[in-house]
């Protein structure tokens, strides 16, 4: 099988080397915003995971965040079920390209999936509030690695195969996530400005992927972070659940909700509404 983490780690020549090229070709304007961009990334970045409400709830309440085979392993010993077939429930149409990439690694069904963090919600069209992971705790991770994308879309060939030529060719070690980007977005650093370099990280359709292995608990978030559209929404729901009547569904939703606000009126949890 292979070793996604070693695979980064032996392109950290590539890399460097790429990032000496790009910088020595360009003007020496252009390369001195390049340089700056890299080192940005490299200083301030941060992991995030954008998760459903009732995730925060469970890390809020002492759990620890699940995986996808960790979720249906759990399901399993509830319902009889056997996991596989719930693992398919879950990932529905991504099923059959997840398991052959996860399975295709070592420890692969242990992988968790995050994105470079720079600021903002996250990722919000795969889920609304963003578990931005501290410092610490991506320093202390032997087993990480960034792509440049998400995996299942860079990693599979057109006729849908998984590719591992281009897993031996994009993959990078965290170490060097800053240069990846650099690399990746070279072109566009220039003409943007500064206070825009932000969408060249996590934008529409496009983002840096982070693949690693460890436990995400509520000691490893910095903060959660969530779109102000989406906790005034959240917050009225709330304030409908006294006055109106919610279906069922709703109402466990604006419980969900009303547990994350405890958690952070207690100081157990930062909630960053951003706009």
């Amino acid at each position: 099988m292979l070793d996604l983490f070693a695979i980064a780690k032996g392109n950290i020549n590539s890399l460097e080397q790429t990032f000496a090229k790009i910088t020595g070709e360009a003007s020496a304007s252009d390369a001195a915003l390049i340089r700056e961009f890299a080192t940005w990334v490299e200083a301030q970045s941060l992991i995030s995971i954008n998760v459903k409400l009732y995730v925060v709830g469970e890390l809020l309440s002492g759990r620890a965040h699940l995986n996808t085979y960790e979720s249906a392993q759990e399901l399993s010993s509830i319902t009889g079920i056997d996991g596989e077939d719930l693992l398919r429930q879950i990932l529905r149409g991504y099923y059959e390209k997840r398991t052959t990439f996860d399975r295709s690694f070592s420890n692969g069904e242990k992988f968790r999936y995050g994105a470079l963090y720079l600021g903002g919600a996250g990722l919000t069209e795969y889920a609304p509030y963003c578990l931005v992971l501290s410092r610490a705790f991506q320093d202390s991770l032997a087993e990480i690695a960034c792509l440049p994308g998400d995996s299942l879309r860079i990693c599979f060939s057109d006729t849908e195969s998984f590719d591992e030529d281009s897993v031996r060719r994009l993959a990078a070690p965290y170490s060097h996530r800053h240069l990846l980007v650099a690399i990746e977005r070279a072109k566009e650093i220039p003409p943007l400005e500064r206070g825009r370099w932000l969408i060249l990280v996590a934008g529409a359709n496009r983002y840096f992927e982070v693949v690693f292995v460890g436990e995400v608990s509520l000691k490893t978030v910095e903060f959660v972070s969530v779109l102000k559209s989406d906790y005034d929404r959240m917050l009225t729901l709330l304030f409908d659940s006294f006055g109106k009547k919610l279906d069922e569904a709703g109402r466990a939703n604006a419980q969900d909700f009303r547990v994350l606000i405890r958690g952070v009126k207690e100081g157990k949890l930062r909630l960053e509404v951003v706009t």
